[in-house]
């Protein structure tokens, strides 16, 4: 029987590669939208659920209960952007376009986005990170992630591209759950240009993106520890 609540933009981060050639291990890091249930029927996501879930959402995103908030599963609300609109129209920006708002989420979020540094790091099973959507606001924090622990940055681009052709199953699902469609259309689609624009930002930060998490509150040794959960050596088959 097909789940017809299974989530559109749920994926396991397993696989992508560092520079220096170790890759992010199965069953560590996962991305999403808002969940409509706990069953992932039908998802490749293999180890579920995961034990420590962080929210990206404002209260009034929430449309239901979080169907992971049960024993064993912690979820951590984190929200992001809700200085954003403001901000953005006292700039002139009352529609912006995806580069620009993902600047200013960048800059509006950066310590909430060090705080859930930590959070990954000390968990003790898989993490998944997700907003409503799961494409803005998590693309944003799951690439500061994967570079904080030296992902390529083709290959975060690449992931955060991949929810492109997972947009007209997310968006049909979010609008029957009653999520209003962004009267902004910038905001509709995924652009490789305005992630470049965040990562080039961290990218540039003294010490990458480990440097602008610690000038954003992070504990040094906590971006270690994520790069030790995250990570494994990357398979050589023999011969």
């Amino acid at each position: 029987m097909t789940n017809t609540d299974a989530p559109a933009n749920l994926r396991d981060l397993r696989g992508l590669r560092t520079d220096d050639g170790r890759i992010v291990r199965r069953g560590v890091l996962y991305r999403s939208e808002a969940l409509r249930s706990r069953d992932v029927t039908g998802t490749d996501v293999a180890v579920w659920p995961p034990t420590t879930v962080i929210d990206l959402r404002a209260p009034e995103e929430y449309f239901a209960a979080h169907p992971l908030d049960v024993d064993g599963t912690v979820v951590h609300a984190v929200p992001l952007g809700t200085r954003l609109a403001p901000a953005l129209a006292a700039a002139g920006h009352d529609r912006p376009g995806l580069a620009i708002a993902y600047r200013h989420l960048a800059e509006d979020a950066a310590d909430e986005i060090a705080r859930i540094v930590g959070i990954v790091a000390r968990a003790n099973g898989p993490v998944l990170v997700h907003c409503t959507a799961g494409k803005d606001r998590t693309g944003i924090v799951v690439a500061v992630l994967l570079r904080a622990v030296g992902v390529r940055r083709e290959d975060v681009l690449a992931d955060y591209l991949h929810t492109g052709a997972n947009l007209p199953r997310l968006w049909a699902a979010l609008t029957a759950a009653g999520v209003p469609t962004p009267r902004n259309t910038a905001l509709l689609g995924v652009q490789a240009e305005a992630l470049e624009g965040v990562l080039d930002e961290v990218d540039a930060t003294d010490g990458g993106a480990t440097g602008w998490l610690v000038e954003h509150g992070a504990d040094p040794a906590d971006v270690e520890r994520l790069a030790t959960r995250l990570l494994s050596a990357a398979y050589v088959p023999a011969g």
